[in-house]
């Protein structure tokens, strides 16, 4: 196996724990969303723990203070916004997800940065290389779309079912008395 495959099957393997992470981050950040008065103030302790620990780490291998090797100055702009993304990201989790759940958030998410990373790629936007759209990454898009649908219906027949058993329940409890 040469070295890039080596590098992209161990990327792949760091990907899948990071999203199996990240798939724990709104049910504990939702948990600490009921446990204090506003959801931006889970929010704020959320990006905190991480701002404290970045920052311990940064100290320890002595990466701080932040050393550019270009001028900031010259910085496309929206270069400064992954942490605004990620206060939407955790603040809308926590308002969402202990109302509907992590599954359908997730699937959601995944397939609205697989769109976004689809067309990220095509067009090389925001320093990406450019990679075509093929025929076979939009397949992989449509099926995770089909994906979200099949994930919102089966809550929704669920739902319906759960309602249809209590109903049914609840009438041979009245015919037994």
């Amino acid at each position: 196996m040469n070295h890039s495959t080596t590098f992209f099957l161990i990327a792949i393997c760091v990907g899948l724990l990071a999203g199996g992470l990240l798939g724990t981050q709104p049910s504990i950040n939702g948990s600490l969303g009921k446990s204090v008065a506003h959801p931006l103030q889970a929010s704020l302790i959320s990006f905190g723990s991480g701002t404290a620990i970045l920052l311990v780490l940064t100290l320890a291998l002595g990466g701080f203070p932040p050393q550019f090797v270009v001028s900031p100055r010259s910085l496309p702009w929206w270069i400064w916004f992954g942490g605004a993304i990620g206060v939407v990201m955790v603040s809308t989790s926590l308002l969402i997800v202990p109302r509907i759940g992590s599954l359908p958030w997730f699937a959601a998410v995944m397939t609205g940065q697989t769109v976004a990373a689809l067309l990220l790629d095509h067009y090389g936007l925001l320093g990406n290389p450019r990679t075509p759209v093929s025929a076979l990454r939009v397949g992989g898009t449509l099926l995770l779309v089909l994906g979200i649908l099949a994930i919102v219906g089966a809550r929704r027949l669920e739902s319906t079912q759960d309602t249809a058993v209590e109903v049914l329940e609840t009438k041979q409890e009245h015919q037994e008395e």
